[in-house]
């Protein structure tokens, strides 16, 4: 059951009497710290908000606009990290009654006895789940699983009990809507910090009429956050081929008949290039490194020398089998270490940014 080491946090974007009846559940629970954030809800809702602001043990904290769910969220914690010292988890909640208290008295027991892991309370996709709601779990949690090596069944609940450790952390994320609570997985991930999971009752309402979750704009959003390293990849490829070719055809006027060494004066030009451009973007917008560059560069040089080692017998190895000319065996080749090259930077380079 709840006690004075759990608060609870329930972001509230227009929410419904169904709020209510879960906070009054919450107190019959034992839950004594509650934190509700009203993000910005129209007039409407204003006499939901009364009756809240009136309950014992309910602390209600307003944004003048909506801000979105991950700066509620952000907004809620840092009341808690800064007001309820004594409180050692937090557990956030949704406002519309699709967690029961039962789950979040459970979830407040697991946080309880292994009070330094992030818990999720993760929901089973069956027949009675909504398609929308479905697909992108499904799709979500694959492209964790393949990008980030996290294998979590549901990426996007939003029953989680958060360690009062992880607060600071999770305070510096710079998203503000629904990407926030993905984010936050790769936080705990690159952190080093455990993450477990139990299983919840999966309850929709009206099949998730209530929703705020825009399927259009909030996944794009989402997968932005999963698709980082592609673009920035891209770019850097960019970058590298950019300066390659050019150095390439003038290696080539000077020096016509030696293949090996104009190849290997254009691989490098391009990856020295490429490399530059690569180091700042991945360590601040993919892993977000907080890691000293004493500690990351060396070994991203490292990775870059052998890669572009890599890329230079790749393509001597195409040109020579295929007869493919070296323009297009430069891009063979680094389709080749591309995956090398991102597993390697995001376990053994970036791993730990989160002291």
């Amino acid at each position: 059951m709840g006690n004075r080491s759990t608060a609870i946090l329930i972001p509230a974007y227009e929410p419904d009497e169904k709020l209510i009846v879960l906070l009054k559940q919450l107190a019959g629970c034992g839950f004594e710290r509650i934190v509700v954030v009203n993000d910005g809800s129209s007039g409407k809702c204003a006499a939901v908000f009364d009756e809240i602001s009136g309950m014992a043990g309910v602390k209600l904290l307003c944004h003048p606009v909506n801000m979105g769910k991950g700066a509620a969220m952000k907004t809620g914690l840092l009341y808690i990290c800064e007001q309820l010292p004594e409180c050692t988890a937090v557990i956030s909640a949704d406002a519309d009654g699709q967690h029961t208290p039962e789950d979040i008295s459970r979830l407040s027991e697991a946080a309880a006895k292994e009070p330094e892991t992030l818990h999720l309370g993760v929901r089973k996709f069956d027949s009675n789940v909504p398609l929308r709601s479905l697909i992108g779990n499904r799709l979500t949690a694959f492209f964790v699983r393949l990008l980030l090596g996290m294998k979590i069944s549901d990426t996007q609940t939003g029953l989680r009990a958060i360690p009062r450790s992880f607060i600071p952390d999770l305070l510096q994320i710079p998203y503000n809507r629904y990407e926030f609570e993905l984010e936050m997985l790769l936080v705990s991930k690159r952190s080093g910090r455990k993450t477990a999971e139990l299983t919840i009752s999966t309850v929709y309402i009206d099949n998730n009429a209530s929703s705020h979750f825009n399927p259009l704009l909030d996944s794009f959003k989402i997968y932005i956050v999963l698709f980082r390293y592609i673009l920035v990849s891209l770019l850097t490829a960019a970058t590298d081929y950019l300066v390659y070719v050019p150095v390439l055809y003038l290696a080539s006027v000077f020096l016509p008949y030696n293949a090996a060494i104009l190849t290997g004066i254009a691989v490098t030009s391009g990856r020295a290039a490429g490399a530059a451009l690569q180091y700042a973007l991945v360590k601040k917008l993919v892993f977000c490194s907080r890691a000293s560059v004493i500690s990351t560069l060396p070994k991203f040089i490292f990775l870059v020398i052998c890669s572009g080692c890599a890329s230079y017998l790749i393509m001597h190895a195409i040109n020579s089998s295929v007869h493919l000319n070296f323009y297009l065996a430069k891009l063979a080749a680094e389709l080749v270490i591309y995956l090398a090259n991102f597993l390697i930077q995001r376990d053994f380079i970036f791993q730990k940014e989160y002291s």
